[in-house]
């Protein structure tokens, strides 16, 4: 059965229906190829095999003339969670569209779906090590893990993480040119300096490509340990007239788990 037949039993779809392509103008479903088909993910040994299920929402959306921006969004986490590529994943869509639409996604569901996708194989990269082998500082997992922890415990005895931890944020600034090995070996500074001023038991994570945060308690003299930090970082190259600048700064935590998460997903692509 064609993808645009089985939809059609689905929502019992009319040929003569418009439809909301999220801004584009509405036109007009012709009838769908057999070879115009979203292609999902792989069946083993390389046999395309189609995940309708994934694109229902979509095509729910589209159906009934929404936004298709969330279903996009959801559907862009779905495939990369089940290993789908992204170049799979926007032709599973376009095939949508010309099946049900007879043109092309709107730029809108395409780039919900892109974000999306990104964001969760961002996630998953992010996971496979507890550790930065070069830096030795935390997987953002594990930075997110033992914030996890925090909240649960707070939650228990009745305090408030934002009121007893907070991140300190090492953002390296470098000169225009600068190579990406020259910005890993700054980062490998900055690990020995965060080690340095939080020496006891504080967790120091690598978050993204470019910073580094501890999770730090919020003592009083956190101001000063983190002038101690720029302090370090700027005068930790002897072998240079040029000084090592960063932006540090020290980030509030939010009062939910769920927030303090997205915190973390933020810090790690801006």
């Amino acid at each position: 059965m064609s993808l645009f037949a089985d939809l059609r039993r689905r929502f019992d779809l009319r040929p003569a229906k418009s439809l909301n392509l999220a801004g584009s103008p509405a036109r007009t479903r012709p009838e769908a190829s057999s070879t115009d088909q979203p292609r999902g993910r792989r069946e083993p040994h390389g046999t395309a095999g189609t995940d309708h299920s994934a694109y229902l929402a979509i095509a729910e959306a589209l159906h009934d003339g929404a936004d298709v921006v969330p279903a996009s969004d959801e559907t862009g986490r779905r495939l990369a969670a089940d290993g789908v590529s992204l170049v799979e994943a926007l032709d599973g869509l376009s095939a949508l569209y010309r099946s049900i639409a007879g043109g092309e996604p709107a730029f809108a569901a395409v780039r919900a779906l892109s974000s999306s996708w990104a964001e969760a194989s961002l996630v998953y990269l992010h996971s496979l090590s507890c550790e930065d082998p070069l830096t030795g500082l935390s997987s953002l997992a594990h930075l997110r893990s033992r914030l996890g922890e925090l909240y649960r415990e707070a939650e228990l005895r009745g305090t408030s993480v934002p009121q007893t931890h907070a991140l300190v944020v090492v953002e390296p600034l470098h000169p225009p040119g600068t190579s990406p090995f020259d910005r890993e070996l700054t980062l490998v500074d900055v690990a020995e300096c965060l080690r340095i001023v939080f020496c006891g038991g504080d967790v120091l994570g690598r978050v993204g490509s470019r910073r580094a945060a501890a999770l730090v308690g919020r003592d009083p003299n956190l101001p000063e340990q983190v002038a101690t930090v720029r302090a370090l970082i700027t005068q930790w190259r002897l072998d240079t007239d040029v000084p090592q600048l960063a932006r540090i700064w020290i980030e509030g935590l939010p009062g939910s788990d769920e927030m303090a998460g997205r915190l973390l997903d933020e810090l790690a692509r801006t």
